[in-house]
């Protein structure tokens, strides 16, 4: 009986404990969403409060991404293709002795003006000179003996093949002393055309022979620049393009230079084809394999609209876009996404059109630095 009396108690006594307990949890619960609820109240009052500060106190300054800012600018773009290319002379010539012997004199130096067809260096040829002379006896013969039987065969004297004979030798004759001649004017150095004497390599004693340069001559009347152009300007490099020559080695350069030949071989070993751009006179400054910066203009636009290169963005389906700045107040916007197509980029600008007409104009300003941290609607502050 004791026993069931003790063990009545007990149990009465836990049930008394998990009521409480029960009870103190509910109250707690509650009381936690009480102060949720107020602290949400004044989380939206404070910021409420700050809201209307940053609008209305210019002593305080939101957390705000710093952007700078840069003009749509409206007029002429103009690209180029920039290569390098070298000065070509039309006529240069490097001189060769085209029989061997010994050089006998040189009768030019460095700087001389020369003819065409004048004496550059003489070239030993005494035995051509004797063979010229054996020649010179057997026309002498080759005549008479045709003269006398020309006279006899107009009297009927002698056979027809007789006055034929004669004279096919005096022509055999002729033609063998007219070759040893020019044998003997090819062992002589001559000026191919009229020019300078850029320089001279063989001197009095050397040995003449084919593939031994002895001379070099230069005419530079008339000079042009040719370069390689990249493949991938086959489309829009065409003949009759204006250009723009710099010449690194004087500071010269010329404006007013043009496109003469657009080359139709890709060279495969670097892809690219050959342009020859013709110059005006330049008063002998230029010289031959002078290296040179040429500008070529492939497109050019007299209205369009220009804006830094860094200033369109593209998204993950290549669609390009640009941010433009609406609501301008003190130095803080609101960035407004504009989708754009590009045109053409040079040095740093890109052209541009939108893809709806009429979202750009021109004037308006976009977000240039720092657009990769902005997003369509943020404000942003702009720092210059």
């Amino acid at each position: 009986m004791k026993r069931i009396l003790f063990l009545t108690t007990i149990a009465a006594l836990l049930a008394a404990c998990g009521a409480a307990d029960t009870s103190d949890l509910g109250q707690k619960r509650a009381e936690l969403e009480r102060l949720k609820a107020s602290y949400k109240a004044v989380a939206d009052s404070i910021k409420a409060v700050e809201t209307w500060l940053t609008e209305h106190d210019s002593t305080v300054r939101r957390n705000l991404p710093v952007i700078t800012a840069a003009p749509v600018e409206a007029g002429v773009f103009t690209h180029y293709v920039d290569v390098h290319g070298n000065v070509k002379a039309d006529k240069a010539a490097t001189l060769y002795a085209l029989q061997g012997g010994r050089v006998r004199s040189v009768h030019v130096k460095a700087g001389d003006r020369v003819s065409a067809g004048q004496l550059i260096a003489s070239v030993d040829n005494d035995i051509v000179q004797k063979q010229i002379q054996q020649a010179q006896t057997g026309l002498e013969l080759a005549v008479t003996a045709f003269e006398k039987q020309d006279r006899l065969w107009q009297q009927r004297i002698g056979s027809e093949m007789q006055w034929l004979q004669a004279k096919s030798q005096k022509e055999q004759a002729e033609a063998g002393l007219a070759a040893l001649r020019e044998q003997q004017r090819l062992t002589n150095v001559t000026a191919p055309f009229a020019g300078t004497v850029d320089d001279v390599m063989a001197r009095a004693g050397d040995l003449a022979a084919p593939g031994i340069p002895v001379a070099r001559v230069v005419d530079l009347t008339g000079v042009q620049l040719e370069a390689d152009v990249p493949e991938g300007y086959l489309r829009t490099v065409r003949s009759g393009a204006p250009a723009k020559v710099i010449f690194p080695s004087t500071g010269d350069t010329i404006h007013n230079a043009s496109l003469a030949h657009v080359g139709d071989y890709i060279d495969p070993a670097n892809r690219t084809f050959k342009v020859t751009v013709n110059v005006p006179k330049a008063e002998g400054k230029l010289r031959p394999n002078m290296l040179s910066d040429i500008s070529i203009r492939d497109f050019h636009a007299d209205s369009a609209l220009a804006v830094p290169s860094r200033a369109v963005l593209q998204d993950t389906r290549g669609n390009s876009y640009v941010y433009v700045l609406d609501g301008i107040k003190a130095d803080e916007a609101r960035a407004r996404k504009v989708m754009v197509a590009r045109v053409s980029e040079y040095k740093g600008r890109i052209s541009i059109n939108p893809v709806t007409a009429g979202e750009l104009k021109g004037g308006e300003r976009i977000v240039d630095e720092g657009a990769k941290n902005v997003t369509d609607g943020l404000t942003v502050r702009i720092a210059n």
